[in-house]
């Protein structure tokens, strides 16, 4: 199920796990040039802009080739003809996929819309074929999550995400399976579990490779339990999917809870990324916490809108600056300084490339002394060599 070129793939993220290591001096620079020229690894651009670009030129590609396909079907005039098309096109992606990653380019910019295409092209083509929500996004779902794991691609987790909420809020406001005023709640379950999921799957130094997926559902999870019981997203999506009409003064279903959530989770996000320096808990945490506080202040106007700015500021900076007064000198715990533990996934793995790529690792040292005996030396006192 793996793509043919893992093994490049596993190494490009070694490389950058040992740059880090390199960096924090763990690695010599001599080291770290003799690994790079004796494993083989991808291409890959690194350059956000030029991947951009090299993705809107395979997107023409796909697009000029489909339009070309199309122009000889369209004279049919049949919608499963059209459908027709599109399975092509996604059979076609695949090979070009395959291919692609077969002359180990990877993260390169064309490969990513041959891979998204493979998803939208297939579900099109389902969808004209069957005209069934369920069965698409379930699909939807299943061939991005395919990619995710074959190609080691990160923005087709995201879409395979996209897709489950998007299975999950149609089963529950279009085909009733719970009652609709549940919806937050199952969704805030759903993250629980995508969180757990990625956390059981990440501790495995197999799944290296995996790391920036974990990252992607690991962040996803986040958002969505917040999201999920944040009072505006709740009452605004409720008056839209649910079709609730609300006066200025009625409350939502399990509106305490909701409020309660809405500085809760913060809180917990923020003190759980302090304690266990998971950046990604405290961002998150920050964030959310300013959501909060403009939620209530979108419902319940206490002070004009410059003096909440002021005082939200001022108060912000002095927390800010107290902590770091605090913190900044720390040897352990929360810290200023650099960090230089070591990845513990990537760990036994940087071991065996330094093994497997034969790197010499030993350190040069002389015998001899920088100082002459005799022949009048400065050592030798100034006696000769003979007797």
């Amino acid at each position: 199920m793996l793509a043919s070129n893992f093994n490049t793939i596993q190494n490009h993220f070694l490389h950058e796990e040992m740059e880090k290591l390199q960096s924090q001096d763990f690695v010599s620079k001599a080291q770290l040039s003799e690994i790079k020229n004796n494993t083989k690894t991808t291409k890959t651009n690194s350059n956000i802009l030029m991947r951009i670009g090299f993705f809107l030129l395979g997107n023409f590609l796909i697009s000029s080739i489909l339009g070309f396909c199309a122009l000889f079907l369209s004279v049919l005039g049949d919608q499963n003809a059209i459908a027709f098309c599109f399975l092509l096109a996604s059979i076609g992606c695949i090979v070009a996929s395959e291919l692609i990653y077969d002359k180990n380019y990877f993260a390169y910019g064309f490969d990513d819309s041959f891979i998204l295409s493979i998803t939208l092209f297939f579900c099109v083509a389902l969808g004209l074929f069957t005209e069934n929500v369920i069965a698409v996004l379930f699909v939807f779902v299943l061939i991005s999550s395919f990619c995710s794991v074959r190609y080691v691609h990160v923005p087709s987790t995201f879409f395979a995400l996209m897709g489950l909420i998007g299975l999950v809020g149609y089963l529950v406001t279009e085909e009733d399976i719970i009652p609709s005023y549940y919806l937050p709640i199952l969704l805030f379950l759903l993250s629980i579990g995508l969180y757990f999921f990625q956390l059981q799957l990440v501790k495995r130094s197999t799944n290296f490779i995996y790391t920036n997926v974990f990252q992607i559902i690991k962040i996803f999870s986040l958002v969505l339990g917040y999201a999920s019981l944040n009072y505006y997203v709740v009452r605004e999506l409720s008056t839209v999917l649910l079709d609730l009409q609300l006066q200025s003064n009625q409350e939502i279903p399990f509106a305490p809870l909701f409020y309660f959530a809405t500085f809760a989770l913060p809180v917990f996000y923020i003190s759980f990324g302090l304690k266990n320096k998971d950046r990604f808990f405290f961002w998150i945490g920050l964030l959310s916490l300013a959501l909060g506080f403009a939620t209530i202040r979108y419902y319940y106007s206490i002070l004009p809108i410059e003096y909440a700015l002021l005082l939200g500021g001022s108060i912000l900076f002095a927390m800010v600056y107290f902590s770091i007064k605090k913190v900044q000198n720390n040897t352990v715990g929360i810290t200023f300084k650099e960090d230089k533990s070591l990845n513990p996934m990537a760990f036994d793995l940087v071991k065996a490339i330094l093994i497997n790529a034969n790197v010499h690792s030993e350190i040069t040292t002389t015998n001899e002394s920088p100082m002459e005996f005799g022949g009048g030396g400065f050592s030798g006192g100034g006696s000769g060599g003979n007797f």
